[in-house]
């Protein structure tokens, strides 16, 4: 198992995470597990080998960058760490772009984090609208 998070597993395309983000548009569904708001594209063709993810948390809530560094860095490893059992060949049905918002208004322990995080990973895996 390879539980590396390279860059290519990044999001950094600024018109797809425009796309994303847009208040009304309708090829993007969402998500809602607290304490995230996941947002992933509706069918799109799966051309990636794992999805490419952007993290995001509001600095309207966490005015401190410490603590929004500190959440970022939790959600990124309970990303990387249960990754593996998710994407491969088993599992194609997790889209190609994920964008996980941190919604909540306290600073979650880790373990909260990587139950939610194993829950919306399973959840996408197993979604038919997802293919």
């Amino acid at each position: 198992m390879n539980f590396s998070f390279p860059k290519s597993e990044r999001l950094t395309q600024i018109k797809v995470i425009d796309s994303l983000f847009q208040k009304d548009s309708t090829n993007v569904s969402q998500r809602f597990v607290y304490p995230f708001r996941v947002l992933y594209p509706i069918n799109s063709s799966k051309k990636l080998p794992a999805p490419q993810i952007i993290i995001s948390v509001p600095k309207r809530k966490f005015k401190k960058a410490v603590d929004r560094n500190l959440l970022k860095r939790r959600i990124r490893e309970a990303y990387r760490l249960n990754k593996p059992h998710f994407t491969g060949p088993d599992f194609e049905k997790l889209p190609d772009y994920l964008g996980f918002v941190y919604i909540g208004s306290v600073i979650e322990p880790y373990a909260k984090i990587e139950k939610r995080i194993i829950g919306i990973l399973k959840e996408l895996s197993t979604h038919k609208t997802c293919e």
